[in-house]
């Protein structure tokens, strides 16, 4: 095995993928990173401070809670107001469908109960006939 890297060339694919990593994906992970020793930084010296004790504390944990909980509350709200949306446009359209697919189905129901009993019938049968056959051995 070579122990030494080859070389890149300085293609230009290259380079705009390494400054599109660089602008993607390390600068927001280093700028969240900073916001977060910030603000725990700032909950640090606002617990430290004159009034500092428990209570500020568990103050500042249920603000820390509650904030992510609400912006997942915003997301599922967003997400039940455009399935609201959607299924209202659906409505618009699907009078005129739902028609049609209840008679398939409707339709289907029927060939499956038809089919269900044309197949379990004989068996039912012929389970009938070796019954009678087993208990009046049993009985001798």
């Amino acid at each position: 095995m070579d122990k030494f890297p080859v070389p890149r060339p300085e293609r230009e694919s290259y380079v705009k993928h390494r400054r599109d990593v660089n602008r993607q994906i390390i600068l927001p992970i280093i700028l969240v990173t900073v916001i977060g020793a910030g603000c725990a930084t700032l909950a640090g010296f606002a617990a430290a401070g004159k009034s500092g004790g428990v209570s500020l504390w568990a103050d500042i944990a249920a603000i820390w809670i509650i904030i992510p909980m609400m912006l997942m509350l915003l997301v599922i709200l967003a997400l039940t107001v455009g399935i609201a949306y959607g299924l209202a446009q659906l409505l618009k359209v699907s009078p005129r469908y739902t028609g049609i697919a209840q008679e398939y189905v409707l339709w289907f129901n029927a060939e499956v109960s038809l089919w269900a009993e044309r197949i379990t019938k004989p068996v039912i049968h012929i389970k009938g006939w070796l019954d009678m056959f087993v208990k009046s051995e049993e009985k001798s």
